[in-house]
């Protein structure tokens, strides 16, 4: 009876427990992504603010639509996207503004979004 109960218990326990998987990352990959995400957070920070919102507004692009398109954005886009904002003088807020709304319209050039909708994609 003993070996019974210890061989269903040891039956269940092995049903029950899940298989565990594991990758190797390397550094520079750990590294990579979280770059990516500080750098999508310092963006979408800016687009917070009440000054690029305004002039956004003024644009015709929606707040909401901005943060939508640079949460598509890849690492690449918002790595360029961020030495550019780095270079710039301070102060330069409309810079930084008609930057971002560039990469946007090349994103709906490309055919990756569609925030404005006099922008056709090129392979249409």
């Amino acid at each position: 009876m003993t070996k019974l109960i210890t061989l269903v218990s040891a039956l269940l326990l092995t049903l029950g427990m899940g298989t565990a998987s594991a990758g190797v990352y390397s550094s520079n990959e750990v590294l990579n992504q979280a770059h990516y995400q500080f750098s999508k957070q310092q963006v979408l920070t800016m687009v917070d603010s009440s000054e690029v919102q305004t002039q956004l507004e003024a644009l015709g692009v929606s707040p909401a639509d901005a943060k939508s398109r640079i949460n598509d954005m890849t690492q690449n886009e918002l790595t360029a996207l961020n030495e550019q904002m780095n270079n710039m003088p301070a102060g330069g807020i409309v810079g930084a503004i008609v930057t971002v709304l560039a990469v946007v319209a090349l994103l709906d050039l490309l055919g990756v979004t569609d925030v404005y909708p006099f922008i056709r994609p090129i392979n249409s």
